[in-house]
């Protein structure tokens, strides 16, 4: 089931049009960061029922350009994407911490920052939807009780 569900979430993003008006909005780290730290604050206030809907609407003040909130829980499933909200409920990892080898040890290395420092940087290779391509990314990450929170930028060339 999890190679299913890592390989339909392959499929949707490869198939899935540019995100928002501008086909490739520029993003910094610093922007990342700054919407990983609101959202979590966002998500210990309100609870999840009230802070995943608004993570998934494009109007709800968690998207921006190409950064986009997502959230796992400490299984593996993505609970929350404003980005990609038709992969919600795909699992990438597993309970003792192992990715199935499709996600390249993504959630693994997200699931052990989140335990072992609460917060921080990941840096892996992640589809665009802007130029169709697998580039370099580096999301923020911040652990709220049993969830993962995370917003991600493209590295561009040189940073």
């Amino acid at each position: 089931m999890r190679k299913t569900g890592v390989l339909l979430l392959l499929l949707v993003l490869a198939a899935a049009p540019a995100r928002g008006s501008d086909p490739c909005p520029t993003a910094t780290l610093e922007a990342a960061k700054a919407l990983a730290e609101r959202a979590a604050g966002f998500l210990a206030k309100t609870g999840p029922d009230v802070a995943f809907p608004r993570f998934m609407n494009r109007q709800g003040g968690f998207v921006a350009g190409d950064l986009y909130v997502f959230v796992f829980d400490f299984e593996g499933t993505l609970r929350a994407s404003g980005g990609w909200p038709e992969t919600v409920g795909s699992r990438v990892g597993v309970a003792d911490g192992t990715d199935d080898g499709a996600s390249g040890g993504i959630y693994t290395r997200m699931r052990r920052l989140a335990l072992d420092a609460g917060k921080g940087w990941v840096e892996y290779a992640w589809y665009n939807p802007c130029t169709r391509k697998m580039e370099p990314k580096a999301s923020y990450i911040v652990r709220v009780g049993n969830f993962i929170v995370g917003v991600g930028a493209y590295k561009k060339p040189g940073v």
